[in-house]
């Protein structure tokens, strides 16, 4: 037996085949993660196993199925000790069979109609006629449930994946436990089965933070410019975050907008970036990132809860605020905007002794830890641009060298980070070109 199971953890479909795995004691499955966001179904390997380009797809050696309502009842038939979760009496297994179409007919196209527009078109909000037939759901199954589960006095597989999907359309629209007291009832008693714990739990919880990280961006706002190391490192959380519905509004400072009186009400440091955030705003990069990733993180890994690592991360930022990002700005403004023709020699000192602290801090893998975290993001968008002034020397820096090429090796560093490193490399050369002549 070599079972293969294509799949995203978020995907209810998904979750319904890897919980009916668990309860069967099936766990030797080699898992392939399909990212549907990335549209990795639509390579040209997946759609010849999988035509319809869904997830998920089962091999089972050389046999290809997908659906997960036929993938359930080929994995008890095949793999179950019993019959019980997929009985072969005639009239009980047409009833779960019944449910499966259910699910497969009314329910989770209610729940695809209401999500996906949100999820992949950019939608700004559920569609009243989404939320509308996902009621309409919840009204049907609510007379269904005069037993236990959903097909009976047994658990079935017609609860493993009609709960997946019940539990993600919660998510778009909370089932209310007076008007439904069968459905809550039904969903208290899976959640007491470990495989619904084990699988449905956390792939549900990042289904919930998908869909909660696209609706509240959607109110989000972001004033930058790219050569700024600041703004990069919002933009880079940002990315990280995979918030990409934030409206970036470019702010010159060459020529004067951060003065002007709009945004000076909005910012009176008149600095960037600034975000908005409904009503909310904030500027300084260092707050903006933690931020960001408290509100809209799916976890905690970039600004950890835990209080010393958390520590160890903020003291890292306030190196960046007080120290780092001082000495850069020391170096670049007067070229910038005072026309001085040379770098001032006593502001490279500067920069080269942020350098011998910095190369002290990194005896582990990233700046505050064995993680990448906000710290590395905001620090290494100051010391990338530091770099372009005053140029690290490997043999000197070696800690230093490392971690910018592991910090490069990451695409969205070296995509946006690359692309501001490049614009401030050419003003420096304009303006100092320019201050010769």
């Amino acid at each position: 037996m070599v079972l293969t199971l294509y799949k995203l953890d978020a995907s209810p479909p998904a979750r319904a085949v890897m919980m009916t795995l668990e309860a069967l004691g099936i766990r030797d499955v080699e898992m392939v993660d399909v990212n549907l966001f990335e549209g990795a179904q639509f390579t040209e390997e997946y759609v010849k196993m999988n035509p319809q380009h869904t997830i998920p797809a089962l091999k089972d050696d050389d046999f290809a199925i997908w659906d997960s309502h036929a993938i359930c009842p080929y994995l008890v038939s095949k793999y179950g000790q019993d019959d019980s979760l997929y009985p072969q009496d005639p009239q009980r297994r047409a009833v779960i069979d019944q449910r499966l179409h259910f699910d497969s007919g009314i329910l989770f196209p209610s729940l695809r109609a209401t999500v996906a527009p949100v999820l992949f078109l950019g939608e700004r909000s559920f569609k009243p006629e989404g939320l509308q037939a996902i009621k309409a759901g919840y009204d049907f199954l609510e007379k269904f449930l005069d037993k236990p589960y959903c097909a009976g006095d047994q658990l079935s597989i017609a609860d493993i994946c009609t709960s997946a999907t019940v539990s993600s359309m919660s998510a778009a629209l909370p089932i209310d436990a007076d008007t439904y007291p069968n459905i809550t009832a039904w969903l208290d008693r899976l959640s007491k089965e470990e495989f619904y714990t084990k699988v449905n739990l956390p792939g549900l919880q990042q289904f919930s933070g998908a869909l909660k990280s696209k609706l509240l961006a959607m109110g989000l706002t972001v004033y930058k410019i790219d050569w700024s190391p600041p703004a990069r490192a919002v933009i880079m959380t940002l990315e990280a975050l995979n918030i990409t519905d934030a409206e970036l509004v470019d702010v010159s400072l060459l020529d004067g907008k951060h003065m002007s009186e709009e945004y000076l009400k909005m910012n009176p440091q008149h600095t960037v970036p600034v975000i908005k955030d409904g009503d909310f705003v904030l500027w300084d990069s260092h707050a903006i990132c933690a931020y960001l990733v408290d509100k809209y993180g799916k976890d905690d890994s970039l600004y950890p809860k835990d209080l010393q690592k958390r520590a160890v991360v903020d003291q890292r930022l306030h190196f960046d605020t007080g120290i780092l990002f001082p000495s850069v700005r020391g170096a670049a403004e007067p070229v910038l905007f005072d026309w001085e023709p040379t770098f001032n020699p006593e502001k490279l000192k500067v920069i080269q002794s942020g350098y011998d602290f910095l190369e002290k801090f990194l005896d582990h893998s990233y700046l505050a830890g064995d993680h990448l975290t906000i710290a590395d993001i905001c620090a290494g968008a100051t010391v990338s641009s530091m770099n372009v002034i005053v140029p690290i020397a490997a043999n000197r820096y070696p800690k230093i060298s490392a971690w910018l090429d592991r910090l490069n090796s990451i695409e969205y560093f070296s995509r946006i980070n690359g692309n501001g490193i490049k614009i401030i490399t050419a003003l420096f050369e304009s303006k100092l070109n320019k201050s010769k002549k």
